[in-house]
């Protein structure tokens, strides 16, 4: 999902320099979307470096106005009691309304002053999927979001809200299997009502939204069905419960299958000990298999596609180093050799009955 800044010019309180600034980043923004390749970010850093001048906005004639403003907020707030027994008007819409173009201001001149960051970010994010062979989802989202919460109990979460915010296309290959899957993030949103009661026992009631992520891996995984791993708990799956022999396992995890023979047999010692292994690298991890042959892999895990640059525009030597080199997402990759660590060992199991 594109985050990029569309800044646009202020006008008669732009100064030259600002207004420069903000058609170059404009620019380099379109350019950051449209690139095919790294060689066309690298290019769009090239640019950057020959702007000439300093990558900060001055805001000068908007420091000046939201100075003004603040006053007029100060001396009406303070004076108010003499405004009104000289002129018999209240102050206070005065007040509130220059208070408010303050802030106003102020947030204004903070966001154009962090969207140089930003666009920084955007285009280190564009380079991380390229060396990772991912394909950002835009359009296609609502068609994920359909699919996912129509196969996966996983995403029931959420008694007031739910939606995939981020969704990426990436192709595995492995020195045994291929698979084509998708990254997504989902977010949702609990709803609940809290009760106060106060010294006096007066009681207020208010509504409180809980929002929470989670992110995963969702593809297609003819080699098991109808069955749930579960390390974060969610109401929705039905069937038979099953332990495996390893105490760590079941700290870990709870087993629902639909036939309990299904579980019995993708849960070999070998795959048990990778879904311990995968649990102390993926916090609240799920697995769901699905009817209709599909696998989701769910955890909290918040940093799986995504990076921080050491550099940015302000630096652009050392932007252009750290772009141009191959930058892997290693939790990415633990996750995809894990799934194909669970292929590797269900081949055999299944393969006869799902051919």
């Amino acid at each position: 999902m594109s985050t990029s800044d569309q800044t646009q010019s202020g006008g008669m309180l732009t100064t030259p320099h600002d207004q420069k600034l903000t058609a170059l980043l404009q620019q380099i923004s379109h350019k950051i979307e449209a690139a095919q390749s790294k060689d066309e970010l690298l290019a769009a850093i090239g640019q950057v470096k020959e702007f000439g001048g300093p990558l900060k906005f001055k805001h000068s004639r908007h420091k000046l106005l939201a100075l003004i403003c603040g006053l007029i907020a100060a001396v009406t707030g303070l004076f108010a009691d003499e405004i009104y027994a000289q002129w018999y008007h209240s102050a206070t819409p005065f007040t509130i309304f220059f208070a408010l173009c303050t802030v106003g201001l102020l947030f204004y001149m903070r966001r154009k002053s962090a969207s140089v960051h930003s666009l920084a970010k955007r285009l280190y994010l564009r380079a991380l999927l390229f060396d990772n062979q991912l394909r950002e989802l835009t359009s296609g989202l609502p068609l994920l979001e359909s699919r996912l919460f129509a196969d996966y109990v996983e995403f029931r979460r959420g008694n007031y809200s739910r939606k995939i915010t981020e969704g990426y296309e990436g192709h595995y290959q492995g020195e045994t299997h291929a698979f084509d899957y998708v990254f997504y993030h989902f977010h949702y949103v609990d709803q609940r009502t809290e009760t106060e009661t106060d010294s006096k026992g007066n009681t207020k009631t208010r509504t409180v939204y809980d929002h929470y992520d989670r992110y995963g891996i969702a593809l297609d995984f003819r080699l098991a069905r109808q069955l749930a791993i579960i390390g974060k708990a969610i109401g929705g799956f039905k069937g038979e419960r099953y332990k495996p022999s390893s105490n760590r396992f079941n700290r870990f995890f709870k087993v629902v299958a639909g036939d309990e023979m299904v579980a019995a047999r993708f849960l070999q010692p070998a795959v048990v000990l990778a879904c311990e292994e995968a649990a102390d690298h993926f916090k609240a991890l799920n697995l769901e298999f699905s009817g209709d042959a599909g696998l989701c892999m769910s955890f909290d895990n918040n940093k799986v596609v995504s990076g921080e640059p050491q550099y940015d525009f302000n630096s652009s030597d050392g932007f252009m180093r750290e772009v141009g080199e191959e930058n892997l997402l290693p939790e990415l990759h633990a996750a995809l050799d894990f799934i194909h660590t669970l292929m590797v060992f269900s081949d055999n199991n299944f393969r006869k009955d799902n051919e």
